[in-house]
């Protein structure tokens, strides 16, 4: 079997038959790769080369995968390895219900590779395309870095405005529906925007109101009157696929259950009051009321915690049905207080004593499960609002964990919905209000009954 130059000039083997016209003309060349099961272990092998044993690709271990794409990539072009294959030297991502976004640092590295770390360029990241919204090259003692912060791709959506849209009313799925096609179109030659795709499984229908210059996502999760706060639920992202149903999609309950000393290094609980109350009084901009209250808890209120917000709409007409929906919903926020538990979790998946637990800790953003601590007295099942993550080695740096509840529904507030009362548009808007009841019996019927009875018969008089 040893090689020699032939006649030709080139090298030969005298065990090479010729090789037949066609492929796959008889005899078949002893050069092809065959798999047998009964020969090297099932892996492919070659007649010619008998000495071979084979490489069990699957057993060697292997990184994190790090892609940079062109700010022009195709939305159907992020199946190959990019501008680079990028090697960094840290890569971190935070993962909670506002934001999804990561920080890389890389070296200024002689294949250039960091050149590609562009603003508008997009990072593929455990199979999750981040758009790069900040760049920063730096020289300094320690070395020359480039550090690069991206947002989820789905914040593309930031860019898409609705400059004023009226929604006749409908479930959430409707809702999505009409602000998608409600987007401000603006066609310019050598723009293109990337289509994404959204889905809610939230039946519940509510009456009309209006989008006045709002982003696409923030009708979704942002704006006071978005989606995420009119129907509440919660959202999941996947590239150019999002969802915001009762319960996050793919979510898993009863994932896990950490306990202090095996699955956790540390542990710390937060209770917080700040935005508790036990009665809610609220009324609208049109004189409408709604109360709600809670019976005394048997040890941790003192006394009544009272307050009351009032709520902005533009239109009088069903006001008093989306002061009652809203004012609920802020409630089911500030019934309870806050109680959240940040903890830091081992990485036993690479301690050799649990390497035949398969998935030890296979459990992400959204899921739920149970927390134990015996020494702080925590025993509780709790849902993860938050993820830290290491992109390098795929282990959770450290976890939030929140009150677990049916949904989240109106997470925080803007001044563009609800207000103190006291600002100098709640007092210009209740002036005019004024005007109008006082100038005929046709400007009093425009307002309900309970906006009257909060006027004196000399207010409704113009004295």
């Amino acid at each position: 079997m040893s090689w020699h130059i032939g006649e030709d000039g080139l090298p030969t083997n005298e065990n090479f038959i010729e090789c037949p016209e066609k492929s796959m003309d008889k005899p078949y060349p002893h050069a092809l790769w065959r798999i047998d099961p009964t020969v090297n272990d099932g892996l492919p092998f070659n007649m010619l080369m008998p000495g071979i044993t084979g490489i069990d690709m699957w057993a060697l271990e292997r990184e994190n995968v790090i892609r940079v794409y062109d700010i022009g990539e195709p939305q159907n072009g992020f199946d190959h390895n990019g501008l680079a294959v990028l090697e960094p030297i840290s890569c971190t991502s935070v993962h909670n219900d506002d934001r999804w976004d990561v920080q890389l640092v890389h070296p200024l590295d002689e294949w250039g590779k960091w050149k590609y770390l562009l603003v508008g360029n997009i990072l593929k990241i455990s199979g999750q395309l981040f758009r790069i919204d900040s760049q920063e090259p730096a020289i300094d003692s320690g070395g020359m870095t480039m550090t690069v912060h991206a947002k989820h791709l789905t914040c593309d959506m930031a860019d898409m405005l609705i400059t004023f849209a009226a929604f006749p009313g409908g479930n959430a799925s409707a809702f999505m529906d009409f602000c998608f096609s409600s987007i401000e179109k603006a066609d310019l030659p050598g723009y293109e925007y990337y289509k994404f795709e959204g889905y809610s499984d939230i039946q519940t229908s509510l009456g009309g109101d209006e989008l006045v210059n709002t982003t696409l996502w923030a009708a979704m999760i942002g704006a006071d009157n978005c989606l995420k706060n009119r129907y509440g639920g919660e959202l999941y992202r996947d590239n150019f696929y999002f969802s915001i149903n009762k319960r996050m999609q793919y979510a898993k309950d009863n994932a896990f259950c950490l306990r202090y000393s095996l699955d956790m290094t540390r542990i710390s609980q937060k209770v917080d009051y700040t935005d508790f109350c036990t009665n809610l009084l609220c009324y609208d901009n049109y004189g409408n009321m709604w109360s709600v209250a809670t019976i005394k808890p048997s040890s941790f209120v003192h006394h009544p915690i009272v307050r009351m917000v009032q709520f902005n709409y533009s239109e009088p007409d069903g006001a008093m049905e989306r002061l009652t929906a809203d004012g609920f919903a802020y409630w089911n926020t500030v019934n309870t207080p806050k109680v959240t538990y940040e903890v830091q979790i081992a990485a036993l998946e690479r301690d050799p004593e649990y390497e035949d637990f398969i998935g030890l800790q296979n459990y992400n953003y959204g899921d739920s499960g149970t927390i134990y601590c015996p020494e702080l007295d925590i025993s509780t099942a709790q849902r993860i609002t938050e993820v830290e993550k290491d992109e390098l080695t795929g282990d959770i740096i450290r976890m939030i964990l929140g009150n677990l509840r049916e949904s989240l529904v109106r997470p925080a507030y803007m001044g563009s919905t609800i207000s103190s009362g006291r600002s100098a548009e709640d007092k210009q808007n209740r002036a005019i209000q004024n005007s109008i009841m006082s100038q005929s019996i046709s400007g009093m019927e425009q307002f309900p009954i309970s906006a009257l009875e909060m006027r004196t018969i000399n207010q409704l008089e113009g004295k």
